[in-house]
């Protein structure tokens, strides 16, 4: 099973030491956006998606 894309931005930000501001600033989402996908209280669109996995991929 694939992990979450909230799993996903926890996990890097653990990695990284990055708080949800700096997330959302590098990659170019809004801060409320990160929150909620977070909070899983959202339906992310696939660009959002896709933007968010391409961030992580390419700062790894």
């Amino acid at each position: 099973m694939e992990p979450s894309l909230a799993t996903l931005i926890i996990a890097y930000q653990k990695k990284m030491n990055q708080i949800d501001t700096q997330f959302a600033f590098a990659s170019h989402l809004p801060v409320e956006k990160i929150h909620q996908i977070k909070n899983g209280s959202t339906n992310y669109s696939s660009e959002d998606k896709q933007r968010v996995l391409q961030y992580i991929n390419d700062h790894s």
